[in-house]
């Protein structure tokens, strides 16, 4: 527990180490998955398991070849940091190669101001689409793992009893802090265009919302507004979605996720348009995907796959 709580705070302070940067939309990330939902994760694993500890002559050497092992590696990156190329410095790789036709550009190209949102929704969309991809796969992958059957999970409950905790203040707390949550992560979503933002922290916050709803009153209370199929349908929509629009670039001629070229079924626009209203599309559907797998993967985690009872 000890160790996830510095986890938590480690993620906390690169936030603000980003945002020093200038690094505004990593520095959101950062917030939303390391320090937020990640530290929730590994709690509800941690609530999940045991742990016995039986230490040995053959612990304490595998123990110490570790420790000389890490610190080689450690020693070693130390020593390459010499070779990056100083801060700023504008002959470095990053800014002599494609970062620079990013920054000139990117709003000539797409009419987005925020270049992040650009480069990540539209120059690398394949990298994106993958990316989302793997959230989903990651989310069916620990679903189907500790998913239990309605037999074991009627066995389980005969073996362990529960003890249920309730507040008042967290409840009304959490009753006032959700509908705000879920506005924010859409103002998140639909401006991530001109602020720091986009699909992936929209979902995540969304997500969150529903698993703060679930920890302050119960799985059942959650599962009464999104259930396990609403789950899994949001996920897979998502990256249904975000594949649609490119295999619809496909079908009126142009290339795989090459938005320009929507122009033709999208009214009173131009190709340049055409591709920042096709952002905003692939945005909301990786939203929906990560908000249905964080809240799938935390269920699945809190309930040891049971859905019956979390945190």
């Amino acid at each position: 527990m000890a160790s996830a709580i510095v986890f938590g705070a480690y993620s906390f302070l690169m936030c603000l180490v980003w945002n020093a940067m200038g690094a505004a939309d990593v520095a959101f990330t950062e917030a939303a998955v390391g320090a937020g939902v990640s530290t929730v994760f590994f709690i509800a694993t941690i609530y999940r398991t045991t742990r016995i500890s039986n230490y040995t002559k053959k612990d304490l050497f595998v123990k110490s070849l570790t420790s000389i092992v890490v610190s080689i590696m450690g020693l070693a990156l130390i020593a390459v940091i010499t070779d990056f190329p100083k801060w700023g410095n504008l002959d470095s790789p990053v800014n002599t190669y494609v970062g620079a036709y990013y920054i000139t550009h990117a709003l000539e190209d797409t009419g987005v101001p925020n270049i992040v949102t650009t480069v990540l929704a539209d120059y690398r969309g394949f990298d994106t689409m993958f990316e989302t991809c793997v959230v989903f796969v990651a989310c069916i992958a620990i679903y189907s793992i500790l998913r239990r059957s309605k037999e074991e999970t009627k066995a389980s409950k005969k073996r362990v009893n529960f003890v249920a905790y309730d507040s008042l203040i967290l409840k009304v707390c959490t009753r006032i802090m959700v509908p705000f949550m879920q506005l924010f992560a859409l103002y998140v979503l639909a401006h991530g265009h001109h602020s720091p933002g986009g699909g992936f922290q929209a979902g995540v916050i969304l997500g969150a919302s529903i698993i703060l709803l679930s920890m302050s009153f119960d799985v059942q209370t959650a599962l009464s507004y999104l259930n396990e199929k609403k789950m899994l349908a949001f996920s897979a929509f998502g990256v249904l979605i975000y594949s649609g629009i490119g295999l619809l670039c496909l079908f009126l001629g142009g290339n795989f996720l090459d938005y320009g070229v929507l122009h033709k079924v999208l009214p009173y626009t131009d190709a340049i348009m055409a591709r920042s209203h096709a952002m905003l599309g692939v945005e909301t559907g990786v939203a929906l995907t990560v908000m249905a797998a964080m809240y799938g993967i935390y269920l699945s985690l809190a309930t040891d796959g049971k859905f019956d009872q979390g945190l």
